[in-house]
C-alpha cells in the first residue's frame, strides 16, 4: 500500500520570505534557497503586513478592483487582498533605491511588487498554501 502525500505535505516545504528592510524576496524549498528577487513593498501609509501568511489565491492576468491597476502574476497572501505581483510602474530600480535610502513614501499600497520576469517565475514556483513570511 502506497502512502499518498496529502496536499499539505507536498507544499509545506516551500516558503517565500519577504525582507522589508532589504526589499528582497527569497524563496526556500526546505532549507535550500531557490530564488532571490528584488522587490518594492508597501509605503508609509500602506504598510505590507508583517507575519506568517499562506497564499490563498493565484490570478493572472489580474486587475486591482480597489485601484484599477494591473497586478499580473498575483499571489494573494492577506485577507484584505495584499499580493506579491508584477510591478507595472516606471523605473523599478530607482523607486526601489528611493524607498530603501531616502523615503518610505515610495511604495505600493501594501503589495510586494516584483519585476515581470521575477513575478512570472515566482507565480510558476509557488502554489496555493505556500507559506509567506514577511519581516
Amino acid at each position: 500500500m502506497h502512502h499518498k502525500p496529502t496536499h499539505h505535505e507536498t507544499t509545506s516545504k516551500k516558503q517565500i520570505r519577504v525582507n522589508l528592510t532589504q526589499q528582497v524576496v527569497e524563496t526556500y524549498d526546505g532549507s535550500e534557497r531557490v530564488h532571490r528577487f528584488e522587490c518594492i513593498s508597501g509605503d508609509t501609509d500602506h504598510r505590507t503586513d508583517k507575519g506568517l501568511f499562506k497564499i490563498w489565491d493565484k490570478r493572472h492576468p489580474y486587475t486591482s478592483h480597489a485601484y484599477h491597476v494591473p497586478m499580473n502574476y498575483a499571489l494573494f497572501f492577506t485577507q484584505d487582498g495584499k499580493a506579491l505581483h508584477q510591478y507595472h510602474g516606471p523605473a523599478f530600480n530607482a523607486v526601489r533605491m528611493f524607498k530603501k535610502s531616502i523615503s518610505d513614501w515610495f511604495g505600493s499600497h501594501g503589495c510586494v511588487r516584483l519585476k515581470e520576469e521575477d513575478a512570472k517565475t515566482l507565480f510558476g514556483w509557488a502554489q496555493k498554501g505556500t507559506t509567506v513570511y514577511v519581516f
